[in-house]
């Protein structure tokens, strides 16, 4: 018996190998998708303790649920604007023609 097979017998990995860590993209998405199978209870918690009169827990249960104002500033993109302008477009196509209905 080797060390490896020693080792991996102690520990009850014999056969599987050396793990390999996660990489940054994927350790980020693991991340997002826990917390957010978990945030409905990661709030009740800090707000549980915060309604006991913790300070830090109601200071964090607040920066959760406040809505996050970097959406509204983002620039729009080209395909965005492109379709804003063809509603755009599209509306006043149908407002000329009512008016035309409407007038003749």
């Amino acid at each position: 018996m080797t060390g490896n097979e020693k080792l991996g017998g102690v520990n009850g990995t014999a056969g599987e190998g050396k793990t390999r860590s996660m990489r940054p993209s994927a350790c980020r998405s693991h991340m997002r998708k826990t917390l957010a199978k978990e945030f409905e209870e990661i709030v009740k918690g800090f707000i549980s303790v915060a309604k006991k009169g913790s300070c830090p827990h109601v200071k964090l249960a607040t920066e959760l649920l406040k809505p996050d104002r970097k959406d509204l500033f983002r620039k729009k993109g080209t395909a965005t604007r492109y379709w804003e302008m063809l509603q755009k477009e599209e509306r006043e196509k149908e407002r000329a023609t009512k008016e035309q209905i409407a007038g003749g």
